[in-house]
C-alpha cells in the first residue's frame, strides 16, 4: 500500500511534539521551587538599596530531593561575581543573606539552587544604587584616646557622635560605647589596638567590661588599604561603603598595629560604617592614640 509522504511526516512531527511536551512536563514537575521573601526590610526586584545594603530572603524546596547548593551571583556592566556558593542538605531552605553593595549602581542578582538530583532553579532581580543616594557623613578631628593605663585621657568612644567617655562614664552608659583602645606586644612587636567591648580580649585590659550589661561589637577591616588622601577627600559615605568588607580574611574583632598614617575601616554594632585615620601614637600601656574619624550619619 502506498503511504502518503506528507501524511507520514505529519505523524512523525506530532509524535515528536507529544514526546517533547511529555519530557518538559516531567522536567517541570521535578524542578526545585525557589522564592524571595517580600516582607518589609527585604530587597525586591527593581528597588533602590537602603544604605547600600541588599538583604535577600530566600526559600527553596525540592520536589523529590533535598536542596544541596545555593549560589548567588552579582552581574554589573563589565563583570559577573559569585558572592555565595555554599552547600546544604535540607528539604526546605529558608535563609537570609545580606551584603554591602560595593560593586556598582545597577546590578542583576541571580539566585540559583540545586537539589540532590542535580536539578536547578533560578530567579533574577535588578537593584539600583546610584550615586544620588550616597549619604552625608559626620566628621570628627583630633580625637585623643588613652590606652588601658592612661588615667588622664578618656579611653572609650561613641563613634556615631564622636563623644569620648571615661571608664566610669562608660560603665553607666554601656550601650553608647563602640570603641576602646589598648596597647600590647604581639609577636615581639608593639601594637596600638582598636577594639570594642565585644572583643573577647577586652576584659584582659579593661576588667570592667566583663560586668557590662551591653557589650557592643565593632567589626574591623584589617585587609583593605586606603590612603590618607582618600580619607581627606571623602565627603559622602561612598568611600566608607566601598572600603569596609566583612567576613573571613577581611574583618576581625580588633585592629592591631594602628600606626600613624593608617586608615582603618570599621562597622559598629548598630550598622554604621566608618573610617579612622591615625594621626599619631605615643607611650605604651599608659600612652595614647590621636585620630580623625568619619562615619555614616
Amino acid at each position: 500500500m502506498k503511504i502518503n509522504n506528507q501524511f507520514l511526516i505529519s505523524v512523525v512531527v506530532s509524535i515528536c511534539y507529544l514526546i517533547l511536551i511529555s519530557c518538559n512536563k516531567e522536567s517541570n514537575e521535578t524542578l526545585p521551587v525557589i522564592n524571595l521573601k517580600n516582607n518589609a526590610g527585604y530587597t525586591t526586584n527593581k528597588c533602590y538599596l537602603a544604605n547600600h545594603i541588599i538583604k535577600l530572603g530566600i526559600t527553596a524546596s525540592g520536589k523529590d530531593a533535598n536542596i544541596t547548593n545555593l549560589v548567588i551571583k552579582c552581574k554589573g556592566k563589565d563583570f559577573t561575581k559569585t558572592i555565595t556558593d555554599e552547600g546544604c542538605n535540607t528539604s526546605l531552605l529558608d535563609i537570609d543573606k545580606s551584603f554591602t553593595n560595593v560593586w556598582g549602581d545597577t546590578l542583576q542578582w541571580t539566585i540559583t539552587v540545586m537539589d540532590k538530583n542535580r536539578n536547578f532553579a533560578s530567579l533574577n532581580i535588578i537593584t539600583f544604587d546610584t550615586s544620588k543616594i550616597y549619604a552625608p557623613i559626620k566628621s570628627y578631628t583630633n580625637l585623643e584616646m588613652g590606652m588601658q593605663n592612661n588615667a588622664s585621657l578618656p579611653q572609650l568612644l561613641n563613634a556615631a557622635n564622636g563623644t569620648l567617655y571615661s571608664v566610669a562614664q562608660g560603665q553607666q552608659n554601656p550601650g553608647f560605647i563602640d570603641v576602646l583602645c589598648y596597647f600590647y606586644v604581639t609577636s615581639g612587636l608593639p601594637s596600638y589596638t582598636f577594639s570594642s567591648a565585644g572583643d573577647s580580649d577586652a576584659p584582659l585590659y579593661y576588667p570592667f567590661v566583663s560586668s557590662l550589661s551591653i557589650k557592643n561589637y565593632t567589626d574591623w577591616d584589617y585587609a583593605t588599604q586606603l590612603s590618607a588622601a582618600s580619607f581627606d577627600n571623602c565627603s559622602t559615605d561612598s568611600l566608607l561603603v566601598a572600603s569596609f568588607h566583612s567576613g573571613a580574611g577581611f574583618s576581625s574583632r580588633k585592629y592591631k598595629f594602628a600606626d600613624a598614617g593608617k586608615v582603618v575601616p570599621f562597622k559598629t554594632q548598630s550598622g554604621k560604617i566608618g573610617l579612622i585615620k591615625v594621626l599619631s601614637v605615643s607611650g605604651n600601656e599608659a600612652g595614647k592614640i590621636v585620630f580623625d574619624l568619619k562615619i555614616q550619619q
